[in-house]
């Protein structure tokens, strides 16, 4: 998926059609988001917490959008990662020609304009992104007592921190003390965010 242009979006699909939407980029992304139940400021924090703050994608599990450089690039693509067969540097590693399966098992190859190492780091980041929101999902699910899920289906990065991982329950945690500083940083002083973060983290911890 990629701008057409200004008001219309290019979509290859997965069983190889050519389609030319009459609708901006942004807005079929927002429409992604929506059908995903995607909240952008879920993302934004998600994505804080693996310290990665350009290129985020629409990630929810195994569902992921996956942009293929900065995403105000006007020449951004971005691609369903489940369906990513291959990738490869081409140009001296300045592009990239990513393979994608499709419905009947065909093989779609793409010529991309992003960087081999922009193009990997982004994909890494939105599986460390998936691998935050299974765990969390994983750790609600053992709470309710119903089947784990399978992580392993097609996320293949996983959060990591100083080279172990971190119990679920301590993500969530994580996780919810990354959204409140997204939502109290543009109303309140550092004092006053770092006093409210001690108190939350005390209600939610003790």
């Amino acid at each position: 998926m990629t701008a057409y242009d200004k008001e219309r979006t290019f979509i290859l699909t997965w069983d190889g059609r050519y389609l030319v939407l009459p609708r901006p980029l942004g807005t079929v992304l927002e429409q992604f988001a929506q059908d995903n139940d995607i909240a952008d400021y879920e993302r934004q924090a998600l994505y804080d917490m693996i310290g990665v703050y350009k290129g985020r994608g629409y990630i929810a599990g195994h569902n992921r959008l996956v942009p293929t450089c900065g995403t105000t690039n006007d020449s951004v693509v971005y691609y369903v990662a489940r369906r990513l067969a291959g990738r490869e540097a081409i140009e001296d590693g300045q592009m990239v020609e990513a393979s994608f399966r499709g419905r009947k098992h065909q093989l779609f190859r793409v010529v991309i304009d992003t960087s081999y190492k922009t193009f990997m780091n982004l994909l890494e980041a939105a599986d460390e992104v998936a691998g935050v929101q299974l765990d969390i999902l994983e750790w609600r699910m053992h709470s309710y007592r119903v089947k784990k899920v399978n992580k392993r289906d097609s996320v293949r990065f996983y959060a990591m921190y100083g080279n172990r991982r971190l119990k679920s329950r301590d993500l969530r945690r994580r996780w919810m003390m990354m959204l409140v500083r997204r939502v109290i940083r543009d109303y309140c002083t550092e004092e006053e965010c770092a006093e409210i973060e001690r108190l939350i983290k005390h209600y939610i911890e003790k």
